[in-house]
């Protein structure tokens, strides 16, 4: 049976400073090769569509499908966090992907494949609900960059995994080769977590991290579905459909349209890999000016990034430069502080299912994001799809946001030692 969650009402032991930020570092790790598989999959498409003939459509759809199961699985996720340990329902996430990243080496045609692939998102989804919960309720008062730091390992997987991926498959001229090196890694990692991280680490909830803290949420309504956290869980939507589609399809716009050969491709996914990498910085923002604003902002960036990329840019060095804006923009601006004010959103309690359905709205809604797009580069073009599906409708998702209550978040400043008597 899998280990659950610590018991109502009893503290876990709070650990040295030395020890949270090696167990930070440790969740920041887990998630590298989540990202190295994810990126080296859409880089690999062209080879893997030649490989069973596969037309862009087929193409755009298995470069997404992965958040199907991401999507489905975030349902299961809020479940399995509310009844297990959140260390256990990471590792065994873990154990899912880095198993069906392995399985796409075995695919005999499109349908066997679509399906290993989502299910790698399945395994993606509660890895990746139980690492911002964690990690969130730990550092619940930086949020922000507690989150930001776990994106920082997204980044850096991003930013190795196309590189070490096109290494592989062109040493051993197999586009096999990339799966078996990530899948392995998935598994060496998920060994360090379990026996790494202790569970007054993974399991800590606000109310009893440190000594003898209460937290006053009375400007939160006891429910779970607030009007800000609707409004959040919206603006994922319209992330999904946008930011999944230029993910998916990029590496094909650069070698299809602008002839960019493969390596040069792959150097771009690692700028956006790069780009990634500065979570950290885009909690801390988010948690000392504004998660709303700066998520905000995000989208404005990443609106103006995609129409350079798909209408104006056709040199290497700008489309490095715009790969790595929009790595910055969608995923270290973006992700921490819509997940970070999902999270204050709802009062702590529900912190874990705060996070497991953002992955559904977010992932769920991306699922055919792929094909949407490659059946708008059918219609007007990559420039006009790129300016329909990455411009416009992001709109849609700043103006949720600009509707957020501020009175209705939980504050991290009212938390407050709780009278002795308590």
């Amino acid at each position: 049976m899998p280990e659950t969650s610590l018991p109502s009402g009893i503290e876990a032991k709070r650990l040295s400073v030395a020890a949270s930020i090696v167990c930070l570092i440790v969740f920041t790790l887990a998630i590298v090769p989540n990202a190295m598989d994810r990126l080296i999959f859409p880089l690999l498409l062209t080879y893997i569509s030649k490989s069973y003939g596969f037309g862009l459509k087929q193409a755009g759809f298995l470069s997404t499908v992965f958040t199907l199961g991401m999507g489905c699985a975030g349902v299961l996720s809020a479940w399995l966090l509310g009844h297990w340990s959140r260390r256990a329902v990471l590792v065994w996430g873990m154990l899912i992907y880095s198993f069906f990243t392995l399985t796409t080496v075995l695919a005999f045609g499109f349908v066997d494949l679509a399906i290993y692939r989502a299910l790698t998102g399945l395994g993606e989804v509660m890895q990746m609900s139980a690492l911002f919960a964690a990690a969130g309720s730990y550092f619940y008062k930086n949020k922000g960059v507690a989150i930001g730091t776990i994106i920082v390992g997204f980044g850096f997987g991003g930013l190795i995994g196309p590189a070490i991926g096109m290494k592989v498959m062109l040493a051993t001229k197999d586009w096999h080769s990339p799966f078996y090196v990530f899948a392995g890694i998935g598994f060496i990692l998920a060994a360090i977590v379990w026996f790494g991280v202790p569970r007054s680490f993974s399991e800590a909830v606000p109310e009893t991290s440190g000594a003898r803290q209460a937290a006053d949420v009375s400007n939160i309504p006891e429910h779970f579905w607030t009007r800000n956290v609707k409004l959040c869980y919206f603006s994922a939507v319209i992330w999904g459909v946008t930011a999944l589609a230029f993910f998916g399809l990029y590496p094909t716009f650069l070698i299809q349209k602008l002839h960019f050969p493969p390596m040069t491709a792959g150097y771009a996914m690692s700028m956006f890999g790069a780009g990634c990498m500065l979570g950290l910085v885009g909690g801390w923002l988010g948690d000392r000016i504004s998660q709303r604003w700066i998520a905000i902002a995000s989208w404005v960036g990443s609106i103006l990034t995609c129409y350079c990329i798909y209408n104006v840019a056709t040199q290497t060095w700008s489309q490095n430069v715009l790969a790595f804006l929009m790595g910055l923009f969608s995923s270290s601006l973006f992700v921490p502080n819509l997940v970070s004010l999902s999270q204050r959103s709802v009062r702590p309690l529900f912190v874990g299912k705060a996070s497991s359905l953002y992955m559904t709205f977010a992932y769920l809604s991306s699922t055919v994001a792929g094909y949407l797009f490659a059946w708008l580069v059918g219609l007007v073009g990559w420039g006009g799809a790129g300016l329909i599906q990455l411009s416009l409708i992001p709109i849609a998702g700043i103006v949720s946001l600009v509707m957020i209550n501020n009175g209705a978040l939980f504050q991290p400043k009212a938390v407050k030692k709780a009278a002795a008597s308590a």
